[in-house]
């Protein structure tokens, strides 16, 4: 009876639970064998969704979750093969029929090791037997376990039907080794084995290929190809072949099948990017590298780290586009394996040198430079960097290292480059000459020698040089734009405009051309149209650095100083690793007399470029203005050893170590400028004035008398000429050397020295005279109309200096000077606002001994004596030798009737 209940409750259950599953089996079963249809036809991700819809309706259908497996495989995402063959194992899926497919999916998603450890090939059948010795070969390879590698080939070659693959493997291990004689060997003999097995005639392209022999390799990867068409690594062999050959129309065909077949490997499309960048299609050029970059994007992270060339890879197709942040990240996984790959170093030395980051640049280029010393690439490379890092010595003799190796136009311009900048004038420019001769129709060699042309005062010569270039590229806007420049030097500000206009009209985005026309505006005194200029720029590009930094300074001239550090602030946000944002700022702080501020802005930028030149010199002039002299003694002796034989700034550390009184130093500073260029002026003249400093009067006249003979050095001796009269307080003759000066060249040194000369011989009538006429040229000169205030007061015009010093304080109301002048002015009127703006000026500049004893005096003559007193005692304490101080002093006791 049980037994008759049983078998009716089981056969109710047959009749019944099926009824339910039939239908979903069977639509499982629709689902699978059309997405198996799919797979045959390498219609992968069709495959996939169908194998997902036959899951749905059965989501333990082994056949499934194995062919899924391998469509997974097949589209290149072996992470997702992992997960759906694990599944697979989970319910039971024979080992035999996984095990490989599983051990494929952690090899290529970079496990090698793991795939080592769990897979093994013991209790396989045959073929999947040697399908996992193979793996296990390439995976003990892909770790240089060389003789494990070994020992699973030959392993594989003792299966039967395994004897070529086998040997085309240890063929590939003692390429890997330095074996080339054994790998051809390995080779041959795996061709008289089997001559149409594909891996084999692959392995024997791949020899052909490392040796340059590219036409036979290129013939070989096709034999691999007629035999099996979808052999991914010889299409892209060959691909790259037909690329340094030439061969497009071939090309194309490997190009599209890569395209059709693997669209997943960014390599194909890397490809593409090459071919359509030779054929002048730089639009699809770029599309195809995006696509590149999007495809590896896509890529597991585990697989990516596996792969070197793809590593390589990533590294060049981002850097192509410019997307330097995501090459670097590429290259440095692919550096940190292989280390010593020059070409991957250059590529990212490049890019460390577009980023302005000249140590890594260096750091990363000298190990390139050791595994190849004559690489004239690198040695150019290392040699902009030197020159960036303000080291032109260290850049001339690695530029005339490359130059040896390579004499090129460009190795040449750097050569010429960092010669001019060490010190070596004609040397230089010679340079520079026969690189515009080796390539005249370059750029990179005309812009140069038109700039050297340039600073030596050949202007026009430098117009034809930049007229030739744009001859030939009348569209070049850099070139177009240095045409203006050139122009402008002329004095033709006409044509200038004209050359501007022209190089924004081929070209509205660039704004050098736009920042020029504003400058000119500027010197045509159209400011409001120089503000709507940067104004515009900023409209289109609003990061634009030099925008925003020029729209400061043309703010702070106007007297606007909350704008322009509105804008000096927004820079330094916009760009933080620029250094040049944190040093306009920090001299934005220092001429506003904030030095406190000044001194931590430069501090920030020093912690960005610590030999930094700039920075260097921003931290010293920080430094002197909070009074730390002799931390900016220490850093100006650091500073002349960085900038080895620069003139130019070896010249601005010595005046500077002058100001602090390190004259020893200055000297030596000094000394190094004149061994690197005997007749730099500027250097010169500080020594004239360094003696005259040191009472050697007659020594500094010697030198002044010599420096009247050199080429271009006449205004500036004429001006030393009246230095050292006024220190001989020989005030007619100092006056003829300043007229002669200013007639020269009329600078505003020149024109100030005439003007001190005028108001200590008496004629504050001609020194207000001249000071007026150089206001009505520099409107927007602050020093100018300082200067004509002291000559109204002096002349004790009270209502003409009362306007001078009110229009300064009203443009710049923290202008302690005008604040403290005006306060004079309006004590000799008679007036109680004398006291309002005596005490504006102490409030910005307590410690100034002339602002307390103006304030003490204001006090003194409004009657407040005690008040008054307890600032000028102060005053006298600051500066003991101010005789007028201690006039006011004096007269204050007295009237208090103390001692």
């Amino acid at each position: 009876m049980v037994a008759v209940k049983w078998s009716k409750l089981l056969l109710a259950g047959v009749l019944f639970v099926p009824l339910a599953y039939a239908d979903s089996a069977v639509e499982a079963s629709r689902y699978y064998e059309d997405a198996l249809k799919r797979y045959e036809r390498h219609d992968d991700a069709g495959a996939i969704i169908q194998l997902k819809n036959a899951l749905k309706a059965d989501n333990r259908m082994l056949p499934a979750l194995v062919l899924m497996g391998q469509a997974h495989l097949r589209a290149g995402n072996p992470a997702a093969a992992e997960r759906v063959l694990a599944d697979a194992e989970r319910l039971g899926a024979a080992r035999g029929q996984i095990a490989t497919l599983q051990a494929q999916a952690y090899l290529t998603q970079g496990k090698t090791r793991l795939m080592l450890e769990k897979f093994g090939a013991d209790g396989l059948p045959p073929d999947a037997r040697l399908d996992m010795l193979m793996m296990r070969g390439q995976a003990q390879l892909n770790l240089s376990q060389l003789d494990a590698a070994m020992t699973s080939a030959r392993q594989a070659a003792q299966i039967a039907g395994g004897s070529a693959r086998a040997l085309a493997l240890q063929a590939r291990i003692h390429l890997n080794a330095g074996r080339p004689q054994d790998a051809q060997a390995a080779v041959q003999e795996a061709l008289r084995v089997s001559p149409r097995d594909a891996d084999v005639i692959n392995m024997q392209a791949s020899i052909l290929h490392m040796r340059g022999e590219l036409e036979a390799a290129a013939r070989e990867y096709g034999r691999a190809l007629d035999v099996r068409p979808d052999y991914l690594d010889a299409r892209l062999a060959r691909a790259g072949i037909l690329l340094d050959l030439q061969r497009d129309s071939e090309l194309k065909q490997d190009l599209d099948y890569l395209q059709s077949h693997f669209a997943y490997d960014p390599r194909g499309a890397y490809l593409r990017a090459l071919y359509f960048s030779r054929q002048g299609d730089e639009a699809r050029a770029r599309a195809a590298l995006q696509e590149a970059t999007r495809t590896l994007s896509q890529l597991a992270p585990e697989f990516l780290a596996a792969s070197a060339q793809l590593q390589l890879l990533g590294g060049l197709a981002h850097h192509a586009l410019g997307e330097f942040e995501r090459a670097k990240t590429f290259l440095g996984t692919y550096l940190e394996k292989h280390p010593r790959d020059v070409g991957a170093r250059k590529l990212m030395g490049s890019i460390y040198l577009a980023e302005h980051q000249y140590d890594r640049a260096t750091t990363m280029l000298q190990p390139a430079l050791r595994e190849q010393p004559d690489d004239a690439k690198v040695l150019a490379m290392l040699g902009e960097a030197a020159m960036r890092q303000g080291n032109p010595g260290k850049a001339a003799r690695l530029f005339q290292e490359a130059s040896e190796a390579h004499n090129s136009a460009d190795i040449q311009t750097g050569l010429g480059v960092s010669l001019i900048s060490a010190g070596q004038q004609e040397a230089g420019f010679q340079a520079l000459i026969r690189a515009y001769e080796k390539a005249p129709a370059s750029t990179q060699s005309a812009i140069p020698y038109a700039l050297a042309l340039l600073k030596r005062g050949d202007p026009r010569k430098a117009g034809t040089v930049v007229e030739g270039i744009i001859k030939r590229e009348p569209q070049n806007v850099a070139m177009l734009n240095l045409l203006g420049i050139t122009r402008l030097a002329t004095g033709d500000r006409a044509g200038a405009r004209a050359a501007y206009g022209a190089a924004i009209k081929a070209a509205p985005s660039f704004y050098p051309a736009h920042l020029n026309l504003a400058r000119i505006d500027e010197l045509d005194r159209q400011t409001a149209r120089a503000h709507k200029r940067y104004l515009g720029i900023l409209k289109v590009a609003p990061a634009h650095i030099d925008a925003m930094l020029e729209l400061a300074r043309l703010e702070e001239s106007l007297g606007r100083p909350a704008e322009a550090l509105r804008w000096l602030e927004k820079a330094r946000s916009v760009r933080s690793k620029d250094i040049r944002t944190h040093l306009a700022l920090s001299a934005f702080y220092l001429r506003q007399g904030q030095p406190r501020q000044a001194l931590d802005i430069a501090k920030d930028a020093q912690a960005q470029a610590p030999d930094n030149p700039h920075t260097l010199l921003a931290l010293v002039q920080s430094n002197i203005a909070v009074g730390n002299g002799d931390a900016a003694r220490n850093l100006l002796r650091h500073l002349v050893q960085v900038v080895a034989f620069q003139p130019e700034r070896l010249t601005q550390a010595a005046t500077l170590q002058a100001q602090v009184g390190d004259r020893e130093s200055a000297y030596y500073a000094l000394s190094k400028a004149l061994l690197a260029d005997s007749n730099y002026v500027p250097a010169l003249a500080l020594q004239v004035r360094l003696d005259l400093q040191s009472g050697k009067t007659g020594e500094a006249e010697k030198q002044a008398q010599a420096l009247l003979g050199k080429p271009g050095a006449a205004a500036e001796a004429q001006r030393l000429l009246g230095e050292i009269r006024m220190a001989q307080k020989r005030y007619p003759e100092a006056i003829a050397a300043y007229r002669e000066a200013s007639a020269r060249n009329p600078t505003e040194a020149s024109v100030f020295g005439l003007f001190d000369a005028l108001m200590a011989s008496g004629q504050a009538s001609d020194a207000a005279t001249l000071m007026s006429g150089w206001r009505d040229s520099h409107p927007q000169s602050r020093l100018a109309a300082h200067a004509l205030g002291e000559a109204w007061l002096a002349l004790k015009d009270a209502t003409r200096a009362r306007a001078v010093y009110t229009e300064l304080v009203r443009v710049d109301p923290k202008d302690v000077r005008a604040h403290n002048n005006l306060a004079h002015v309006l004590l000799q009127l008679g007036e109680p606002a004398a006291l309002v703006h005596a005490e504006k000026a102490r409030a910005l500049a307590p410690n100034q001994p002339q602002v307390n004893d103006t304030l003490g005096w204001v006090l003194v003559q409004q009657g407040q004596l005690e008040k008054g007193l307890r600032y000028l005692r102060e005053a006298a304490l600051r500066a003991p030798e101010d005789k007028g101080i201690q006039s006011h002093l004096n007269e204050t006791l007295a009237r208090l009737k103390r001692p």
